[in-house]
């Protein structure tokens, strides 16, 4: 059986796209939605040419936003070339059927999205047996009642319309891949408990955060080395661990993980878990915030959930306010003095870099532990 993870289309860059998002939430929180979706988009390659901010008292179990509104769309996107519609809320497979059929375009929900990003970026082997279980989770569900799910994905596990026949073999077929790269994740955690206790002669430090704050860029600029960075969400999948040189004579390893983003399904979160478990065996965590985003608080709230997951909410941490070379010094006055017990950096311009090893050789190696 050919992997989904190979088999994702490239097709999206360059593509005109629309997006779909719903007023059923604060003005400020439909905006942050609408910045998220057009930064996933371009990530992607998607040019995003129009959005369409719906209302609607009650959900269409066909076509979620009901047929006038479709119609309204249909005409749009006849008379300007789109190619792709990104749709806010996830989509049930007759949803998303119904509308591909009515506007004869590529229709994607904000999971799937998601999904096709964490396929392109997965470059370990680690990183693609989790992204192909969190696809095939995705996929297992849609299949019911139809066959041209089976083609959701980029084709890699049959052509559009294979037909009700099918189908039975093709669940079947997911669900044995499913367990057996269950099966590898288990093999991976084991892994990282041996590397886990052949590096326990140094402190460990795992970075959390949402995505695209910066946390590989600050990585590097602790550490000196070179990891990818790029002004995309969800660059970079796969973890890297580094030494820190603190001073003194004292290292800590440092660890990064996969970005965080708000409301990212429960399956995506198991299939990663190998991954974001890292920090709980971690010492100190290091939650980093992009300080020039207006969504800060989404951040936050975003960290301490999965914090709360994992059942570390009590792990000494620091909060890292990272992007200051982004905010004017009117700016960063007043962030500093609203959070006086945090600390801000820029990993661009490693300003507050030589501060934070400070910070972390004291408490690291000095017994003082912050909560």
């Amino acid at each position: 059986m050919k992997k989904l993870i190979e088999n994702l289309p490239n097709s999206f860059v360059g593509k005109r796209g629309i997006l779909i998002i719903f007023k059923d939430k604060p003005f400020n929180e439909i905006e942050e939605e609408n910045e998220e979706l057009t930064s996933l988009a371009k990530t992607l390659g998607i040019k995003i040419i129009e959005r369409f901010y719906v209302n609607i008292p009650h959900i269409n179990p066909a076509t979620y936003i009901g047929k006038g509104k479709l119609f309204e769309i249909k005409e749009f996107v006849q008379k300007n070339d789109v190619s792709v519609l990104i749709f806010e809320k996830d989509l049930s497979p007759v949803q998303q059927r119904n509308i591909e059929e009515t506007l004869n375009i590529k229709v994607i929900d904000r999971t799937e999205l998601i999904l096709y990003i964490f396929g392109e970026h997965a470059k370990s082997k680690e990183g693609k047996i989790q992204v192909e279980l969190a696809q095939l989770t995705y996929l297992l569900p849609r299949l019911t009642g139809h066959g041209v799910a089976l083609s959701r994905l980029g084709g890699g596990l049959g052509t559009r319309g294979p037909g009700e026949m099918k189908l039975e073999v093709y669940r079947r077929r997911i669900k044995e891949r499913i367990y057996l790269l269950k099966e590898k994740v288990r093999e991976i955690e084991k892994h990282r408990d041996l590397l886990r206790k052949s590096k326990e002669i140094f402190p460990s430090v795992s970075i959390l955060g949402y995505t695209n704050v910066g946390k590989s860029s600050l990585l590097n600029a602790l550490s000196s080395s070179n990891l990818y960075v790029a002004d995309k969400l969800f660059a970079t999948l796969d973890p890297a661990t580094r030494g820190v040189y603190l001073g003194d004579g004292k290292i800590c390893l440092v660890s990064d993980t996969v970005g965080l983003m708000k409301n990212i399904p429960h399956h995506l979160i198991e299939a990663f878990k190998s991954t974001i478990e890292e920090v709980k065996y971690a010492d100190l965590i290091l939650c980093v915030y992009d300080i020039s985003k207006s969504n800060f608080e989404k951040q936050k709230n975003t960290i301490f959930e999965v914090l709360k997951i994992l059942e570390i909410e009590e792990k000494p941490r620091i909060d890292v306010f990272n992007k200051i070379d982004l905010l004017s010094k009117e700016e960063l006055e007043i962030m500093k003095n609203q959070y006086p017990e945090n600390l801000f950096v820029s990993a661009k311009t490693k300003e507050g870099i030589d501060e934070l090893k400070l910070i972390l050789k004291e408490i690291l190696y000095g017994s003082k532990i912050k909560n």
